[in-house]
């Protein structure tokens, strides 16, 4: 009886062991081509542009999955080609009369050896893990970054709008001092006293305006001159009573200004203009320190007489307090330097 027995082909042979040898590093290279991939996918992903990422993943997926089924695919392969059944010259053992036909024995094939199965996916399955580990931490560190970013954006907005806001409430103040400055002004310079003598006279119906709203705006300061602290962000400053109060001051200085200077002296008669003259010589004598004391204490008095003469020109009470101190000083200066002397 002639059987058949498997000889493998010495070229076949050859060739799928070169070839079995490159199956490992072939497939590492898928491996790790295909988790770098898919970290790159994550990474772009987790980024704030995020385009390309899902495309590296897939890849990933895919060269991973190909490295699983390489091993398979070649070993299915080189089995199928290397097999060639040959026949055998060894003659079958003949039946005896005592014995049973004998019968080919029969053939017990060896489970294969799924190892590398197992390890293919217990590495795919650890870099997976790994990926999606990668990641959880990369999002929630992003997410972490962002949430640090937007609570430090808003903390530097509020504290700049603060800082905008008393910078803004300062000026208020700034401005209603200023104001209170120009009044004072025009109620002890003596040019502004005789050449606009509107800006001083409350008998005027802008310089009662204008002495009404500064009253309004010293009461709110005293009263609510301090920012208020419960204010929301939308709330606008100049709809709270201190600066409204404080512009509508400016308005009524500039209305007030505007009219005296045009006004000027025509309501002044002659008279008083000529009485005015002489006036103010007798006050540039008294200011005059080239003069001796007595002359300039003789000019404050003609001065002072004169004033009481002026019917059409208001001469505010802190303009005669200002020339009286004046005049106070000169005399202690006097005495001083005349004990000196002596």
């Amino acid at each position: 009886m002639i059987t058949y027995a498997t000889v493998p082909d010495p070229d076949l042979v050859e060739l799928s062991g070169m070839l079995s040898s490159f199956v490992p590093l072939l497939q590492g290279i898928m491996l790790i081509t295909g988790l770098v991939a898919v970290i790159i996918g994550v990474f772009r992903l987790s980024s704030d542009y995020g385009q390309g990422g899902w495309s590296f993943i897939l890849f990933g997926l895919l060269s991973a999955g190909l490295s699983f089924v390489l091993p398979w695919a070649f070993g299915a392969l080189s089995g199928e080609t290397n097999e060639s059944p040959k026949p055998t010259s060894e003659p079958s053992p003949q039946p005896t009369g005592n014995s049973e036909p004998t019968r080919a024995p029969d053939t017990v094939q060896e489970p294969a050896d799924l190892t590398w199965l197992w390890i293919t996916l217990a590495v795919i399955v650890a870099a997976i893990l790994a990926v999606l580990l990668v990641w959880l931490i990369i999002h929630l560190s992003t997410r972490a970054r962002r949430g640090i970013r937007a609570a430090r954006e808003q903390a530097e907005a509020l504290r700049a709008l603060q800082e905008s806001r008393a910078a803004t409430w300062q000026s208020y103040h700034d401005r209603h001092s200023e104001l209170l400055r120009k009044i004072l002004h025009a109620e002890t310079d003596w040019d502004t006293l005789f050449f606009m003598p509107a800006l001083s006279d409350p008998n005027v119906p802008q310089t009662l305006t204008m002495l009404r709203a500064m009253r309004t705006a010293n009461t709110l300061r005293d009263t609510a001159g301090k920012m208020p602290t419960n204010l929301d962000d939308d709330d606008d400053l100049t709809k709270l009573p201190f600066p409204r109060a404080v512009e509508d001051f400016a308005l009524a200085w500039e209305t007030a200004e505007r009219h005296a200077r045009k006004v000027g002296q025509k309501n002044v008669p002659l008279a008083e203009r000529r009485l005015i003259k002489q006036i103010r010589t007798f006050l540039d004598m008294a200011e005059n320190t080239a003069a001796s004391q007595n002359e300039r204490n003789l000019a404050y008095k003609r001065a002072q007489s004169l004033m009481e003469d002026l019917q059409s020109i208001h001469i505010p009470d802190r303009a005669l307090e200002q020339l009286e101190e004046r005049k106070l000083l000169q005399l202690t200066v006097g005495t001083t330097t005349v004990g000196a002397r002596s």
